[in-house]
């Protein structure tokens, strides 16, 4: 059941987060009422704040799957026995070599000559592209640790203000948020970014969480179901990952790193 499993999420629930983002930019380009944009804008931060909570759901996953238990049973399926996000397993964001990265997902069986014929990286570039997976991994924690507290905001209540168009920042809004100092309230507040610049970042970003898992999966695949591999990197995780790079460069987006 594992591997149909694995061809489902990868086709279909992997590119929620890019198909409900991609029509918030064009909303958010098309129109000329500045607090419509920063709503807009303000809801795509929070498919970022999704895609980082997958991808690391998903990194868990692979880090159970090398002591037995398989990903249909890991990847948000297993009862919750806690609140709160998910957070990039800290074993992956170190980085010594390829070797050591590829242990520590439980890729152990893959060799650079295996990568090297499914994926078109040269065999003297791997060990660059390990390195930034590992980079982007570090990256990807940080945000997540800085953006926990506007993350819940936005889940639960949305305690969060426009701001006006004539304050101090106008491509930004406002999060109250009430403290005590002495026995007595104190009212403390934080800005953030809500400009369409942003939006179109967290588009990126997205993209890139998305493409990184596929090939990520394309690797679990070639390691677990080897005579899988070739029908599984070739009719999905290549093309895909193709496919999504021409999508966000046909919304005006170009950023390094957007296939494997």
């Amino acid at each position: 059941m594992e591997l149909p499993f694995i061809q489902d999420y990868s086709q279909f629930a992997l590119q929620m987060n890019f198909r409900a983002i991609v029509p918030l930019l064009k909303a958010a380009r098309e129109t000329s009422d500045s607090i419509e944009r920063k709503s807009i804008c303000l809801s795509g931060k929070q498919f970022l704040y999704s895609s980082y909570e997958d991808f690391a759901i998903l990194l868990h996953a692979f880090r159970n799957r090398v002591s037995g238990k398989h990903l249909h049973l890991t990847i948000g399926v297993e009862n919750q026995s806690r609140a709160g996000s998910t957070a990039v397993p800290r074993i992956l964001k170190r980085y010594d070599s390829m070797q050591q990265i590829l242990d520590d997902y439980g890729f152990s069986s893959l060799t650079d000559d295996k990568i090297s014929q499914y994926y078109n990286i040269p065999k003297n570039e791997l060990e660059n592209h390990f390195r930034s997976v590992a980079d982007s991994l570090k990256i990807i924690g940080a945000n997540q640790e800085t953006d926990n507290d506007y993350k819940n905001k936005l889940k639960h209540g949305k305690p969060v203000l426009e701001g006006g168009p004539k304050s101090l920042h106008p491509d930004c809004v406002l999060f109250p948020r009430w403290d005590e100092q002495n026995g007595n309230p104190v009212l403390e507040l934080y800005w953030m970014n809500a400009s369409l610049e942003q939006l179109e970042t967290s588009t990126k970003l997205i993209t890139k969480i998305y493409i990184n898992s596929l090939d990520l999966l394309g690797l679990f695949v070639l390691n677990y179901y080897p005579d899988q591999a070739d029908d599984f990197i070739q009719k999905t995780v290549l093309p895909r990952g193709k496919e999504y790079s021409e999508m966000v460069r046909a919304l005006g987006l170009y950023s390094k790193g957007l296939t494997m």
